[in-house]
């Protein structure tokens, strides 16, 4: 699978800090990793790949319809294919992965909710959503792990649902997250649930991610665009900005993040660092519900 947040980081880009003639730790060297195929591959990728299942031809194709219309609604691009059963779902999954899966769950051969079962057996992590005409069957749904259901035939209600749907599907992707350094000696994107945090040293930005670091030419003010408008990034002292959601604990004045390391906070900003971590705490269980 392609997208940060079912994906261990660890496998593509560990390690992949190599010292230049000065001893400095340079983001170039992430063009030097025997991995960089799997990384590069995994930071330029814009598709979603969507499956639909169902065995009725006109359900299906408004299904797809749908996705046309709400890819198009959010200028995001987006690969549907079409399955008349689940069998033919399985053997399409086993050579190549998807990023989610609507599945009709009564089918003729095996039903929806077998076919679920069955794609988490061979290590499928889509995101699934069972498509019925009616909502009894959410507990199992569960056992698959499911992201939702999908009423068929809501009329306008219905559609509004569906754009609900989406809407928590793509957060769970995160799709759009990710901080844009391919303008800068990394020429990547780095997926932006993995950064720690930033902080400058010897006039340089030192961008620390849960499986390694990039050292890049830039200031805190040239980075502060490229990151999301979510609430998650904050600055606690001049030069630092953290990730919220990677903080473990904040102490008198400083802040302790998930890696151990200990950041400056200023007295200055402590009042609204406080603020700023429990509406960032709010608004994540919120995404969840």
């Amino acid at each position: 699978m392609i997208w940060c947040s079912r994906i261990n980081l660890h496998s593509i880009y560990n390690n992949f800090k190599v010292p230049d003639a000065s001893g400095e730790f340079l983001a170039q060297a992430v063009l030097c990793t025997q991995n960089i195929v799997e990384w590069r591959a995994f930071v330029v990728q814009d598709t979603i790949n969507i499956a639909a299942v169902d065995d009725l031809p006109a359900d299906l194709e408004r299904l797809g319809a749908a996705l046309e219309t709400y890819a198009a609604q959010h200028e995001l691009t987006i690969e549907v294919s079409g399955f008349r059963s689940g069998e033919e779902l399985l053997e399409a999954a086993a050579s190549g992965g998807f990023d989610i899966v609507f599945l009709d769950i009564v089918m003729d051969g095996i039903d929806g909710l077998e076919t679920a079962r069955r794609l988490r057996a061979l290590g499928s992590e889509a995101l699934l959503v069972f498509v019925t005409t009616e909502a009894g069957y959410a507990l199992e749904g569960y056992e698959v792990e499911a992201a939702g259901f999908l009423v068929k035939g809501a009329g306008e209600s219905g559609q509004r649902r569906f754009e609900r749907l989406m809407d928590r599907l793509l957060r769970r992707l995160r799709l759009e997250e990710y901080i844009d350094l391919s303008a800068t000696a990394a020429s990547v994107r780095v997926p932006a649930d993995e950064v720690l945090y930033a902080e400058v040293l010897n006039h340089r930005m030192r961008l620390l991610t849960r499986a390694g670091e990039f050292l890049l030419r830039m200031t805190v003010e040239e980075l502060k665009p490229m990151l999301p408008k979510d609430g998650r990034f904050y600055e606690c002292h001049r030069g630092i900005v953290i990730n919220l959601d990677a903080v473990g604990t904040l102490e008198a004045q400083v802040v302790v993040m998930e890696n151990g390391d200990r950041l400056p906070v200023s007295r200055r900003r402590r009042p609204s660092l406080e603020q700023a971590y429990a509406e960032r705490s709010i608004a994540r269980v919120r995404s969840e519900l």
